[in-house]
């Protein structure tokens, strides 16, 4: 029985995958990020895809700029080169997503879990051959996501390009995820993701600003106006992960694409 009936809804009906394009400041939360973290349990979750396709949709959880750090990855000496201002500040073009070099790229390392990252995407990539590589640290080596373990994937085929707009990676973070990485300058107290061209292409993608986050609960292939199957989490209501201020929700386009028709709508009960 749900003690505090409280409705809080947090509708998505925009060309994005998550967030948008806020372009805020560092250290400033975006309202499109969602309701704020209550201190009353969510004991209800339902979530609806409103676009004119199927969707990959989760509940998503934003978390602040301080839990998470990001630079540039040179594996030719195999350095990472800290940029978490440009990453965190709303400055077009200013960090490097990957660049011309086979298997160079950037690392995002946070103080919790993640499987939300947005990207501002403001030059986008260019090059035939580009092939996108995403890795996770295991506590023993550099370890590939597949592209069936991701919600939302990166740009991974010949020829598919990271587009200017907002592009996001999701996916539910792997079970033995370990703080820590081999490299120069890889923090060994954060969960570190690392993304790499294995096939370079001939321009890099630029980002203006990006944004972490963790899937805090998540659905498969929801056909079009269908609800997801409702959650409940009674009596103890749904965990949300530590670190975590806004709860919104995100949903899938297809790899490389930014489109108007993906759209979500999401009601919590407490």
């Amino acid at each position: 029985m749900i003690q505090n009936i409280k409705p809080s809804r947090y509708k998505v009906s925009n060309n994005y995958h998550w967030l948008g394009q806020p372009a805020t400041a560092q250290n400033v939360i975006p309202s499109s990020a969602g309701v704020a973290v209550s201190t009353s349990a969510i004991m209800r979750v339902y979530l609806q895809n409103i676009s004119a396709g199927t969707v990959s949709m989760c509940v998503a959880g934003l978390f602040p700029d301080s839990a998470w750090t990001a630079g540039q990855w040179v594996a030719v000496g195999t350095t990472l080169t800290d940029d978490t201002v440009d990453a965190q500040d709303a400055g077009t073009n200013d960090f490097p997503i990957n660049t011309t070099t086979i298997n160079d790229g950037h690392i995002i390392g946070c103080d919790y879990p993640f499987g939300l990252v947005s990207y501002d995407i403001t030059t986008a990539t260019i090059g035939a051959a580009l092939e996108g590589i995403l890795e996770y640290w295991n506590g023993t080596a550099w370890t590939a996501i597949a592209a069936t373990q991701m919600l939302v994937d990166i740009p991974r085929s010949a020829g598919v390009q990271w587009a200017t707009g907002e592009l996001i990676i999701m996916f539910n973070p792997p079970i033995d995820w370990a703080v820590g990485g081999t490299g120069t300058g890889v923090s060994q107290t954060k969960y570190n993701l690392r993304y790499s061209s294995s096939v370079a292409g001939t321009t890099a993608g630029l980002a203006r600003r990006i944004y972490v986050g963790v899937p805090i609960t998540s659905w498969r292939n929801i056909a079009t106006l269908t609800e997801a199957p409702v959650r409940e989490y009674m009596p103890s209501g749904l965990s949300i992960p530590d670190g975590v201020v806004r709860i919104g929700c995100a949903a899938n386009l297809a790899v490389g694409t930014v489109s108007t028709v993906v759209a979500s709508e999401l009601e919590l009960v407490y």
